[in-house]
């Protein structure tokens, strides 16, 4: 083939290969973006569970006997005193039991009486071989049966005295009654397990909640971390409490592993009610007055045409900027045709390094690649840009394209 029409060729060859790339260019031109400014101000990490109010601690009062209650002199919200009388059980039957167990006594006090006697005369003729070894014997096993007896008759007698004093329901702390579960007349049976008369609240000025959390999100709570919740009742107003207790006994729910973590709560304006639910957030990172990026720009995808016009400006961009070890991993990435995608070309970066798209103070097209701090749903901490670049609040990035209308 003649040099003339390898040199044709050649030609040929680097036109079209211009071509292609005006083209490219000309593609990446027609398409508009939009923006999204860098703000300065504070941010913070939570994680979200829910949580019931409880009082930090309850005492469940019951009754040790079965009978009727008599009277009762509390009710629901009162404040009570260790000591105080809450109510009574009826006593007629117990009256009864106790002077049948007082006349028992007695008459087993006439027995001993007697019995000693008879055991004392009884010694005494023995020594002086008056009577048998059997009848000494016989008056000395009387004797020592009329004794215990008399214990037993005494015992008796105390017992029921000591259930005439369970009779009084008292209070064993100063508290609140939360919850009265029995009426006057109504009748209450011990024999199997104490039933609940009356719940007491120590304290409600200050309140604990019980929340449940996932076996994913525990790691990150930690004791005396602050928490920030809401209920119900008032929706507008932010409570917070701080971690004293994770419970290591895990509950399954759902068939996921959960963790109970205890939260106290100053209670002093008297808002909280036992049994409330909460929307808890456990704060787990705060930064103040640092630059932030909306998500959106991260999250931001370049369609086929713009990954080839930006190609050349990541690998330089790369080159530049990231750790040996980060830069074949992306190089690899970016290298690859199924790894360079819009999906996936910042794949192989960690967790804390990410990028954007922006323009440049010439106006083209550039990428800036980041430190991550706290990242939130919204928005993520810049760190530092990793070209040494000042943080400027105000500066627009590209979080999205929009085709121009023909």
């Amino acid at each position: 083939m003649k040099k003339s029409t390898w040199i044709l060729l050649a030609i040929i060859g680097i036109g079209m290969g211009g071509y292609l790339m005006v083209k490219q260019k000309l593609k990446t031109k027609k398409l508009d973006f939009t923006y999204t400014s860098l703000i300065r101000g504070n941010i913070e990490a939570d994680v979200s569970s829910t949580g019931t109010v409880e009082a930090i601690n309850t005492v469940q009062i019951g009754t040790q006997i079965s009978g009727t209650i008599e009277k009762i002199y509390v009710d629901y919200n009162d404040k009570v005193t260790a000591g105080q009388v809450l109510a009574d059980m009826d006593l007629k039957l117990l009256n009864t039991n106790l002077n049948s167990a007082q006349a028992n006594l007695a008459v087993s006090e006439v027995q001993l009486s007697r019995a000693k006697d008879e055991y004392e005369r009884n010694q005494t003729l023995y020594k002086k071989n008056v009577i048998s070894n059997k009848e000494y014997t016989d008056s000395k096993y009387a004797y020592n049966q009329a004794v215990s007896a008399k214990k037993a008759a005494a015992a008796a007698v105390k017992n029921i005295e000591v259930s005439m004093g369970y009779a009084h329901i008292t209070s064993p702390i100063d508290g609140t009654v939360i919850e009265r579960s029995v009426e006057e007349g109504q009748t209450v049976a011990a024999s199997f397990a104490t039933p609940t008369m009356f719940i007491i609240a120590e304290d409600l000025t200050k309140m604990q909640i019980l929340a449940d959390m996932d076996e994913s999100d525990i790691g990150y709570i930690k004791d005396s971390m602050q928490v920030r919740f809401t209920v119900q009742t008032y929706p507008e107003k932010n409570f917070y409490g701080m971690v004293s207790q994770i419970r290591l006994q895990p509950i399954e729910i759902n068939n996921v592993v959960n963790y109970q973590v205890v939260v106290d709560v100053n209670n002093e304006e008297g808002l909280l009610l036992p049994g409330m639910t909460t929307n808890l957030e456990f704060i787990t990172a705060t930064a103040k007055n640092v630059l932030m990026v909306n998500n959106s720009a991260l999250r931001f995808r370049p369609n086929e045409d713009m990954l080839e016009v930006v190609k050349p400006i990541l690998e330089m961009k790369a080159k530049e900027m990231l750790p040996d070890s980060l830069q074949v991993k992306f190089f690899r990435a970016i290298n690859n045709e199924e790894q360079y995608t819009p999906t996936n070309f910042k794949k192989n970066l960690p967790s804390h390094i990410d990028g954007f798209f922006c323009n440049n103070e010439q106006g083209k097209l550039d990428f800036k690649f980041i430190e991550i701090g706290i990242k939130t749903g919204l928005r993520s901490e810049i760190k530092r840009f990793l070209d040494g670049s000042d943080l400027i609040e105000g500066s627009k990035v590209i979080n999205g394209i929009k085709t121009k209308k023909k």
